[in-house]
């Protein structure tokens, strides 16, 4: 039996708002969490994680005694990526080394054809010596989201492996002008899009390492399903109530959330504050406000289901520079022995619709099918509620480190009108290094 009232009501069953649940009831708040199915959405970034995101999930499962985070590494499979951008295709996922090598063969401009020796000489303890790195890189992030100033990482380690990071901060944010090449605004594209589901043209000094560690760390293919399952057992037996349900009716008062009303005739129900950890359908009386725009999705999906009941371990991203700003920046196949979907963008508009786009989704399928050896099966367009958060036109003339978790302005809005009680916790919260952000601010009061 649910209470009449709540001091948080959590709104879109995931890893974070479960994690976030299981914070509140440590700290003794009555806590309710519904699983309205309007308010689901995968992101690449939470279904795929690096050592970073792993060591920071770790933390939190020990801080707050959850044992399923604490034995995280039993719901993660080995997982891959591979960015198509042209000419170049990038594979990354495996063993540091692997990645490394695989990097400096596309991108070779990153060393000296005189440090090639050396690295092979010491590529026997490379693998250890890059994980101890991401973790002191992931400790010192973290000291730093507890405090509201910017932060700097100085990389220890042989001189030709620091001559490597240097050149990639460099050429990672050279203009067109300068490099007559849109290989690495490519990659940057593609690397924004699989690190934080954002497109972004340049990288501030602090995301740097970020996005270097995330390019470099091992892979690992996150079994939400089976850990999200057992994360809501423990949020039960912990005090919290959990409602798979949707919410039939909002009552606002004077720009303010007073009550809602559950589908599943539970009673009027309110709360101090409700939390939003997912992207918002068309089908409620309010949505995100944001200086920046959006694009929602569209996905072909096959008639015949996969027979694994295991999740796709493989993503392959699409960009040339003919996308590069374009209003269909990227596409992405998500794939394990067979295609599991295949998704394209396109910009959150009034009055667009997926269904609108349908002509433009099956010609990119049909041109994408012929560079990749999977099977064209019979599939089906369908819109999805998954976001893409655009960044290309954001600029920022500080030249000092921003804070970790430096917010983004994304207020949830009936029409221009801020409502309060409501806050926006989805993907998009943070500026900067995406779930990683998100995962030391759910800690947040």
């Amino acid at each position: 039996m649910l209470k009449n009232r709540y001091q948080e009501v959590l709104v879109g069953l995931n890893l974070t708002s479960l994690v976030r649940g299981l914070i509140s009831l440590s700290r003794k708040r009555s806590t309710l969490l519904i699983g309205d199915h309007r308010f689901e959405a995968e992101t690449y970034p939470a279904n795929f994680l690096s050592e970073l995101e792993i060591l920071a999930l770790l933390r939190l499962g020990k801080k707050y005694s959850i044992p399923e985070l604490e034995d995280l590494r039993q719901f993660l499979s080995p997982g891959s990526m591979e960015f198509v951008m042209g000419d170049v295709r990038l594979k990354i996922g495996l063993t540091p080394f692997e990645n490394l090598r695989e990097l400096l063969r596309k991108f070779p401009e990153l060393t000296d054809k005189a440090d090639l020796g050396t690295i092979t000489r010491e590529a026997a303890g490379f693998d250890q010596y890059l994980l101890e790195e991401m973790k002191r890189y992931e400790a010192l992030v973290y000291e730093a989201s507890l405090r509201p100033k910017g932060f700097r990482f100085d990389l220890q380690g042989p001189k030709w492996f620091k001559d490597v990071y240097k050149r990639f901060g460099e050429l990672i944010n050279l203009e067109y002008a300068q490099s007559k090449d849109l290989k690495w605004h490519g990659l940057l594209h593609l690397l924004g899009l699989s690190a934080e589901e954002k497109l972004k043209t340049k990288l501030s000094p602090e995301e740097i390492p970020f996005y270097f560690f995330r390019l470099l760390s091992p892979l690992h293919r996150l079994h939400d399903f089976l850990l999200v399952t057992q994360l809501k057992r423990r949020l039960l037996l912990l005090g919290g109530d959990y409602k798979e349900s949707s919410v039939q009716y909002w009552q606002l008062y004077e720009k303010k959330f007073e009550n809602l009303l559950l589908a599943s005739f539970e009673g009027v129900i309110s709360g101090e504050r409700v939390l939003f950890f997912s992207h918002f359908p068309d089908e409620v009386p309010f949505g995100i406000k944001s200086p920046y725009p959006l694009f929602r999705k569209n996905q072909m999906t096959p008639f015949k289901r996969m027979t694994s009941p295991f999740p796709p371990t493989s993503l392959t991203f699409f960009t040339d520079s003919s996308l590069l700003g374009s209003l269909m920046p990227y596409r992405v196949l998500a794939h394990e022995n067979e295609m599991a979907y295949y998704q394209t963008p396109y910009p959150e508009l009034p009055g667009s619709k997926a269904e609108f786009y349908n002509k433009e989704l099956a010609a990119a399928f049909d041109e994408d099918s012929q560079l990749l050896p999977f099977e064209k099966q019979a599939c089906a367009p369908q819109g999805i509620l998954s976001v893409t958060l655009d960044l290309r036109e954001l600029r920022d003339s500080r030249k000092s480190e921003n804070a970790v978790l430096l917010r983004l302005p994304m207020e949830i809005a009936e029409g221009e009108d801020v409502i309060s009680g409501f806050e926006y916790w989805g993907p998009f919260r943070y500026r900067s290094l995406g779930l990683l952000a998100l995962f030391y601010g759910v800690e947040g009061v």
